[in-house]
C-alpha cells in the first residue's frame, strides 16, 4: 500500500513497522447466557373468643377477719420462680428478593446481505484486464463467501480477480503439501468465465538460507512449488505474479536485495512455464517509495532499474508482464510532480502519485523493454483509522469514486503501455474490522452493499 515517502527517515520506519499482511481471515461469533431466580414468599394468621358468666347472688355482711400474718419463708428454701410469659414470637423477615442477574447484551446481528444489482457496462475488448484485489476465504464454510465475492465482481462488469496466497502454508514442510485451501478458492471461479492472478508470497522457514546470506538456502525450492502449483491448476489460473513490494525489506524478510528478487523470479519463472506454459508470468509489483534504506525499503524506480542492470540484464527475460503498484495517497489520478502538485501534504515527491507509472516505464525504456505494465494495485482510502493512513481523511466517498474512474482514462490516454488494473480493493470490510488500515479502501461495505464509487466503476464504460 502507499507508504510516507518523503517524510524523515524516523516517521517512515514507523510507517512501514504498521502495515498490515494483506491476507486476513476473520471468523465471528456471538455468545448468550440468562440466569432467572425463583421468588418465594410467606403468610402467618391466629384468632379467639370469650364467654359471659352469670351474676353471683351478694352474701350477708360478716365482719371482717384480721388478717393473717404470712409466715416467711425459712432462708435456704429457694421461692418458687414465677413462670416468665412467653415472648411473642418476632414477625419473620420477608426474604430480600434475589436480584436477577441481567443478562449478557446479544451481540449485534450481522447487517443483512445486501449485494449490488443492476447490468454493468462490461469490457468491449480483451486490450485491458479489469481487476479487484478481493478478499477471500479458504475455510471449509467459506463457499458462500466466495460466491458473493465473484457476483459482487461480476456486477461491476470486471473479469479479473487478484488475490495472494503463501508459499509458507500450502508447502509447511519440504514433503509436505496443502493446496485445499486454493482448490477451494478457485472451485466459486467455475464457470464464471472471470480470470485469476495470484501472487504468492512467504517463504517457509525450511526454506530460508541457514545464515540469511541470502534469501532461499535453495532457490530450486521455489521452482518446485510453482511447478506443482501450476501444474495442478493449468488452464485455471491464468497469471502468477512473484512475490509482492519486494523493495520492502518486510516483505523480503528483514533486506532488500536485488540479488534474491532475480533469482527467485528466475526460479519460479521456470517452474510455471514448464507446467503450463499459456500461464503469464508477472513481475511483483513494487510500493512506491522514495526512501533507500535496504532494512527499510529501496525507492521502486531505484530498485527497478538496477534490477535491469543486475548481472548484465540477464533476468529480465523472466517476466511477461511487468507489474506496478500506484498507490496516489490523497492526490487525484491526473496530478504529478512537480509539474502538477496536488493538493495538501502528500504532494513533494513522484512517488505520492498515480503518475508514478511513468517513471517505472521510462526505465524499462531505457532498456528497450516494450512490455506491458499492469497495475496489480491502485486505489484510494477514505478517512482511514490506521497510523501512516491520515493522508485519507482528505479524500471523500465521491472522492474516491471519482479518482478510480478518472485513473482508468489517465492509464489510456497518458500510459498506454498499461493493460492491466486491478483495484485496491473489492470487499475487505466483510472480513476486517474498521481500524483495520484495509477496510475504508474498500469499494464495498461490510454487508457488501455499494459504496459510492463500486456504483461509480459499474457504470464506468470500459473499452
Amino acid at each position: 500500500m502507499q507508504t510516507n515517502h518523503n517524510a524523515p527517515l524516523n516517521k517512515l520506519q514507523s510507517l512501514f513497522a504498521q502495515r498490515v499482511d494483506r491476507r486476513t481471515m476473520l471468523r465471528r461469533g456471538a455468545a448468550l447466557s440468562l440466569a432467572i431466580p425463583g421468588v418465594s414468599a410467606l403468610l402467618a394468621a391466629c384468632g379467639g373468643d370469650d364467654e359471659e358468666e352469670e351474676p353471683t347472688p351478694e352474701p350477708e355482711p360478716e365482719e371482717e377477719p384480721e388478717p393473717e400474718e404470712e409466715d416467711e419463708p425459712e432462708q435456704d428454701e429457694e421461692p418458687t420462680p414465677e413462670p416468665e410469659p412467653t415472648p411473642e414470637p418476632e414477625p419473620e423477615e420477608e426474604p430480600e428478593p434475589e436480584e436477577e442477574e441481567e443478562p449478557e447484551p446479544e451481540e449485534e446481528p450481522a447487517d443483512e446481505v445486501s449485494l449490488p444489482e443492476g447490468e454493468p457496462e462490461r469490457p468491449q475488448s480483451d486490450f485491458m484486464a479489469y481487476g479487484f484485489n478481493v478478499a477471500w476465504r479458504a475455510d471449509e464454510d467459506g463457499e458462500q463467501f466466495n460466491q458473493w465475492t465473484l457476483q459482487a465482481l461480476d456486477t461491476a462488469g470486471f473479469n479479473w480477480t487478484r488475490f495472494q496466497i503463501h508459499w509458507s502454508e500450502i508447502q509447511r514442510e519440504p514433503e509436505w503439501m496443502d493446496p485445499l485451501p486454493v482448490d477451494r478458492m478457485l472451485d466459486a471461479h467455475e464457470g464464471t468465465g472471470v480470470r485469476v492472478l495470484i501472487s504468492i508470497v512467504g517463504v517457509p522457514d525450511w526454506a530460508r538460507h541457514p545464515e540469511d546470506a541470502q534469501l532461499l538456502g535453495d532457490w530450486e525450492s521455489f521452482a518446485n512449488i510453482m511447478a506443482f502449483l501450476a501444474d495442478r491448476y493449468r488452464g485455471r489460473v491464468h497469471a502468477w505474479e512473484i512475490w509482492n513490494e519486494q523493495n520492502m525489506a518486510h516483505e523480503m524478510h528483514g533486506t532488500v536485495r536485488v540479488s534474491d528478487y532475480a533469482y527467485l523470479l528466475e526460479a519460479g519463472y521456470r517452474g510455471v512455464k514448464e507446467a503450463d506454459p499459456d500461464a503469464l508470468v508477472v513481475f511483483g509489483g513494487l510500493t512506491p517509495t522514495g526512501i533507500n534504506d535496504p532494512a527499510v525499503a529501496v525507492n521502486d524506480v531505484d530498485y527497478l532499474r538496477e534490477f535491469y542492470a543486475f548481472e548484465g540484464g540477464a533476468f529480465t527475460q523472466y517476466f511477461d508482464v511487468m507489474g506496478a503498484h500506484l498507490n496516489a495517497t490523497n492526490n487525484p489520478p491526473e496530478t504529478s510532480y512537480p509539474d502538477n502538485p496536488g493538493p495538501g501534504e502528500w504532494t513533494d515527491h513522484n512517488s505520492f502519485y498515480f503518475l508514478r507509472g511513468r517513471d517505472l516505464h521510462a526505465v524499462m525504456s531505457e532498456y528497450e523493454d516494450g512490455r506491458q505494465l499492469w497495475v496489480t494495485e491502485f486505489g484510494w482510502t477514505t478517512e482511514n483509522q490506521a497510523p501512516g493512513y491520515e493522508y485519507g481523511a482528505d479524500v471523500s466517498e465521491e472522492d474516491q469514486a471519482n479518482y478510480l474512474v478518472n485513473a482508468f482514462t489517465v492509464a489510456r490516454e497518458q500510459m498506454p503501455y498499461i493493460t492491466g488494473m486491478f483495484v485496491w480493493n473489492l470487499n475487505f470490510t466483510t472480513l476486517t474490522p474498521p481500524e483495520d488500515e484495509k477496510y475504508p479502501w474498500s469499494v464495498l461495505n461490510s454487508n457488501w452493499s455499494p459504496r459510492p464509487a463500486y456504483t461509480a466503476l459499474q457504470q464506468m464504460p470500459k473499452p
